[in-house]
């Protein structure tokens, strides 16, 4: 699409200079249209933006390993692998389609749509981060620490938003919602608590799935 629009913006500037790119009458109609004056003046540089924003996937793509291995032990990826027990968090990244892993070794970039059947692995993915990261969760709340959880800190009183504390009889829901705005992905925490909303974006909530199994669990018991 970037190419695309770099084209016809081309086309559109150098027929003054009778060098035609585009049939004239495919042209003018497309000038004439709604779209037009868009293109004459955002085309190139929305052109631009594109293959800055997308068009280097390609290029990851190209140069990514072609084998990535998920099991019950780690993650490995070329000459990248990490063991899911030096796994301490993960933050999902919607907009950019992928998995930021710290572990105690460094980070890793899991970028989803590099690879075939994307939500078969986040499934697979968010299962193992789970089954790896919830038992810690549940030893340190049994031990009365606080765990953080970007701007959540979960305990055994509740769970604390911005430093109020929500005990868990006062906490009436909690949920997740995807929404694309323009393009952009996102998902959205909704907690519902003494019957008022709040929202949090799960950029911003690390171990998010780890956090809402958790509550799902304790809220349920």
């Amino acid at each position: 699409m970037g190419l695309v629009l770099i084209y016809l913006s081309s086309a559109a500037l150098l027929e003054s200079l009778s060098i035609y790119l585009v049939p004239h009458a495919v042209l003018r109609a497309l000038l004439s249209s709604q779209f037009g004056f868009f293109l004459l003046l955002l085309g190139i540089p929305s052109g631009l933006y594109m293959l800055g924003w997308r068009g280097i996937d390609f290029f990851l793509w190209v140069l990514s390993p072609r084998l990535l291995v998920v099991d019950a032990q780690g993650l490995r990826s070329g000459k990248t692998s990490f063991l899911w027990r030096d796994l301490r968090s993960v933050v999902r990244i919607h907009d950019q389609d992928r998995m930021d892993f710290r572990h105690s070794h460094g980070k890793y970039r899991l970028r989803l749509h590099l690879w075939s059947d994307a939500d078969h692995l986040e499934e697979h993915v968010t299962e193992r981060v789970i089954s790896t990261l919830l038992p810690r969760i549940h030893r340190q709340v049994v031990a009365g620490e606080e765990v953080a959880f970007g701007p959540l800190t979960l305990s055994e009183d509740g769970v604390a938003l911005k430093r109020k504390l929500f005990q868990w009889d006062d906490i009436d829901s909690i949920r997740l919602q995807d929404s694309d705005d323009s393009g952009l992905a996102s998902r959205t925490l909704f907690l519902t608590a003494n019957g008022r909303l709040h929202k949090i974006d799960e950029e911003k909530i690390i171990n998010s799935p780890v956090l809402l199994a958790y509550l799902a669990a304790r809220l349920e018991s």
